[in-house]
């Protein structure tokens, strides 16, 4: 994948995610990259307005945080936000929520958007939001309960509580968009972006 990308690009480039499923691709993908974590509060983010343009409002905070930090290096920052009932998702900090979280879901649809910001030296030089939609079953609240309580230290730093390539894959009714885009990246529109650098 390397031979795929221009490597001096891929030098210059710091990926600013704390995610492991995301880092897990990309570590797939076999690009070199550097990571670093972004450590913003997302609810403390100027102009939340509950809507699909909120993920790509906190990416770009977290652009401008990391890019201060790192002169003339390309970086990519990312956020997932779920959209449900006309309001922004955010993570949960305990079970309870989680179970709450997902028991709404139940036979219900919710949107979920990554955005993605490319920046150097704080100035945005590419962004884009994917978009899927996510069908979920009725699911019973004892499979609900047993998973958050096997899972909880995994699906907390999850947007929806929920790992779509774990356990989880079993609440889908179905999703209709990106599948990676769940895992917090598209892969087809990222690469695209990077080679284009």
């Amino acid at each position: 994948m390397n031979n795929f990308i221009n490597p001096h690009i891929t030098k210059q480039v710091i990926i600013g995610t704390k995610s492991p499923s995301r880092r897990k691709l990309f570590h797939d993908l076999g690009l070199s990259l550097k990571f670093r974590s972004a450590n913003i509060d997302e609810k403390k983010v100027k102009n939340i307005n509950n809507t699909k343009y909120d993920a790509l409002k906190i990416a770009e905070a977290k652009a401008h945080y990391l890019s201060t930090k790192h002169k003339n290096k390309i970086i990519i920052t990312f956020d997932t936000t779920i959209l449900f009932r006309k309001k922004t998702v955010y993570k949960c900090d305990c079970e309870e929520c989680c179970l709450q979280l997902l028991k709404s879901f139940g036979n219900k649809s919710h949107n979920l958007y990554t955005g993605t910001v490319f920046m150097i030296n704080n100035k945005i030089v590419k962004k884009n939001l994917t978009h899927t939609k996510i069908n979920f079953h009725q699911n019973s609240q004892g499979l609900i309960q047993s998973y958050v309580r096997k899972n909880f230290s995994k699906i907390k730093s999850a947007v929806g509580c929920y790992n779509i390539e774990g356990p989880a894959k079993t609440f889908f009714h179905s999703i209709e968009g990106s599948f990676y885009n769940i895992i917090g990246l598209d892969i087809i529109k990222f690469l695209r972006d990077l080679r284009s650098l």
